[in-house]
């Protein structure tokens, strides 16, 4: 008989995470984390779509046209893409001598085309699609940045992101391709690089730098991450020093590499990249007035993105003067805004310092290591303050609010080491602050989606919100001229959108009377009303302001040909076109203008000039080419051109 024991039978030990040994980092643990880790990715991608589903329906807005449905490059398709990649930003519209290198979201346009023509819905599509994917990488490297203990927090903050309002310009504005392509890829280069700093696989570092590089080809924006990367794996993920160098190390290769490649295309392209083609109306800080400071008003505009971010309401498609009014350091606001940023900045460091990985000092220095490229202060930039400014500036704010939800809505311990899993988010107390804002946010970003349906919604929209902005009014009645040439429309309704433009640009001038824009554009109304005085006075108005105003060229020409000044008109035309050579439509007016004149044969030279411009609308340029061949004589002639009309 066999001897009993007190032994136990062996139990299986569990599998503990393993340690490389070369370093002693410990590989992240796989499995039921795992899973919920994709279940959310799944829920904030589903959650960005739908929240952006409504911008389907929406046209073409705003810059659109320069660089999509107008831009000559984009529209050759894939076989624009060579050139796109060693051309200006602007290049295929009509460059500007503050043009920028951004290739990356043009070469993505030129493949839109290439496969379903110039369709907004498919733009809008892509746009909610890579707003999905930043959403899920920000989720993604928040979970990493606070070592994969914190997901719940992760999750509120990528949330908070994807619901907050101030991201409406960046996605529903398909232009803004190029931040979301910058923010999607800068965010994938610092999960990479986490990778690599924890697996240490020279594929990672290679892929991420790459990414960045793919960033940087999307805007300029991401050269902000020299100052984000050393902070990453200096003080949050820094348990390899020899894998923190290298990061950086690559970060600076291929931010070099950028600024290189950029500088001699725009030096080829003989652009200086300087602000000299800035207006007043793009950023009023190009012309201070005296008693006023442009430093303090960068500093009140900067004090906009603090309060759109906490309180986004109301947002506008452009913050332009006098939204934003000038003002000196006595004015409280700056003296608020400066007094707020020198305290996050300084409580920013301090906690770095003072408390190892601290997220807050994180959320703090990113926001402003991000916002500090727009402050208008060192050198200006498109705008005094634009939404699209702070998409990447917000992701901090949005890690701030779901680290305060952890402070002061999760304190009590048992909640505290619940934020690894997500069933602290089904707290009383958390629910009841977090379901309001998600809510209120999300209807605000439907509803603001909505106003972005075309140029004359989103201009008329702002335009009522902020009455005193100059450029929105302008834009309001521009639009309203544009739609004018539509010939279905009836008369009196004609008349009522010409009464209706004529007031919106007087308030802009009431507002902004050195507007060159604002002049040429009343002019037209006025000439669109036969008032050919008043619509002469305001272009003259419009060319003693800007004297290069190829708007108010033609529109003066025009005036000219209605009252037979022929030979005036066509001074004006060639003016137009010697500075806007893509204005090859000029031609057939300088065409007709020699025909009034019996001046036949300059009349064919000049006509047959604008025939490319044509190529699609062969019914506008033949019919006054055959018309001067009969008067001619040349019946051959005009034969063969009616068989081209054909």
């Amino acid at each position: 008989m066999a001897k009993k024991t007190n032994q136990k039978p062996l139990e299986k030990k569990t599998q503990k995470p393993t340690l490389n040994k070369a370093d002693g980092i410990k590989e992240p643990v796989t499995g039921k984390k795992g899973s919920i880790k994709t279940k959310l990715c799944i829920v904030l991608a589903v959650l960005s779509f739908v929240l952006y589903a409504n911008t389907f329906q929406n046209s073409y807005v705003m810059d659109d046209n320069m660089f999509i449905t107008y831009n000559k490059l984009v529209n050759e398709g894939i076989t624009a893409i060579p050139k796109l990649l060693i051309t200006a930003h602007m290049e295929g519209f009509g460059s500007v001598s503050n043009d920028t290198y951004r290739p990356l979201s043009l070469v993505m346009f030129a493949v839109e085309n290439e496969l379903f023509g110039n369709n907004p819905i498919i733009g809008h599509f892509f746009n909610t699609l890579l707003f999905a994917g930043c959403v899920v990488l920000l989720f993604l490297f928040f979970d990493k940045l606070l070592d994969r203990k914190k997901i719940a927090i992760a999750f509120i903050a990528a949330a908070l992101f994807a619901v907050h309002p101030i991201h409406t310009e960046v996605v529903a504005n398909i232009k803004s391709r190029d931040e979301l392509m910058c923010f999607f890829f800068a965010f994938l280069s610092l999960n990479l690089f986490i990778d690599y700093v924890q697996k240490g696989k020279s594929a990672q570092l290679l892929t991420g730098a790459t990414c960045l590089f793919l960033s940087l080809l999307s805007k300029e924006t991401a050269i902000s991450f020299i100052a984000v990367i050393p902070l990453i794996f200096f003080f949050y993920q820094n348990e390899n020093k020899k894998r923190s160098i290298n990061i950086i190390a690559s970060a600076v290769i291929v931010s070099l590499l950028f600024l290189t490649i950029r500088t001699v295309i725009l030096k080829q392209a003989h652009l200086s990249g300087n602000n000299s083609s800035l207006s007043f109306m793009d950023n009023q800080l190009v012309k201070v007035p005296a008693g006023a400071s442009g430093i303090a008003t960068a500093i009140l505009g900067m004090g906009y993105y603090v309060k759109l971010l906490f309180v986004p309401y109301p947002l506008l498609s452009m913050y332009s003067y006098a939204t934003i009014p000038f003002a000196g350091f006595g004015n409280i606001l700056v003296l608020l805004s400066l007094t707020a940023y020198i305290l996050l900045t300084a409580l920013g460091v301090y906690r770095l310092v003072k408390i190892k990985k601290d997220p807050w000092a994180f959320g703090i220095l990113f926001y402003l290591a991000t916002i500090a490229l727009f402050s208008n202060i060192v050198f200006l930039v498109g705008a005094l303050v634009a939404e699209r400014f702070v998409f990447f500036g917000s992701a901090g704010f949005c890690l701030i609010v779901a680290l305060g939800v952890e402070k002061w809505l999760m304190s009590d311990k048992k909640m505290a080491a619940a934020t690894t899993e997500l069933s602290v988010l089904w707290k009383p107390k958390v629910l009841l602050f977090l379901a309001p804002l998600f809510l209120l946010f999300g209807n605000m970003t439907i509803a603001r989606n909505k106003e972005w349906k075309n140029d004359y919604v989103l201009f008329k929209t702002d335009a009522e919100k902020a009455p005193d902005n100059a450029k929105l009014n302008c834009n309001v009645a521009i639009v309203l001229n544009t739609n004018l040439a539509n010939e279905a429309l009836r008369p009196e309704v004609k008349a009522q959108m010409i009464e209706q433009g004529i007031t919106y640009m007087q308030r802009a001038l009431e507002i902004y009377p050195g507007n060159a824009a604002a002049h040429a554009g009343l002019g037209l109304l006025y000439l669109r009303k036969k008032m050919l005085d008043s619509a002469e006075r305001q272009e003259l108005l419009a060319l003693e302001l800007d004297s290069v105003n190829t708007q108010a060229l033609s529109d003066l020409a025009g005036i000219y040909f209605n009252n037979a000044r022929y030979a005036q008109a066509i001074s004006c035309y060639k003016k137009a076109i010697n500075i806007d050579t893509l204005g090859l439509d000029n031609y057939k007016n300088i065409g007709l203008c020699y025909y009034h004149m019996n001046e036949y044969d300059s009349a064919i030279i000049n006509l047959k000039k604008a025939i490319p411009y044509f190529l699609n609308d062969k019914k506008d340029i033949y019919p006054p080419i055959i018309i001067t061949y009969r008067d001619m004589g040349k019946m051959d002639s005009a034969a063969r051109y009616e068989q081209l009309l054909r």
